[in-house]
């Protein structure tokens, strides 16, 4: 199972369903990086699109995992690890 994308498919449920989330969940204990790839995803649901195209690090941060992964095989690189691993 890959992490990073089971991660994103998470986060753009619960940027779906937030209000449900907001009643269910708790979130004391969350981690930063899990509310930074949340508002990643809740962003790209307000924006309307799955990611962004330029080359930019703020548009690397709205990218799909899969499209940063197409992204660094096109420049011969390693594809594992997480979102931040990636875009580093």
């Amino acid at each position: 199972v890959n992490l990073a994308l089971l991660k994103e498919v998470v986060m753009d449920y619960l940027a779906e369903h937030h209000d449900e989330a907001v009643r269910s969940l708790s979130f004391p204990d969350i981690p930063g990086d899990v509310v930074k790839d949340l508002m990643i995803a809740f962003g790209r649901k307000m924006k309307g699109n799955g990611g962004a195209t330029g080359g930019s690090k703020d548009d690397l941060n709205m990218m799909r995992v899969s499209e940063l992964r197409i992204q660094l095989v096109k420049l011969g690189l390693d594809v594992d690890g997480s979102r931040e691993a990636m875009i580093e």
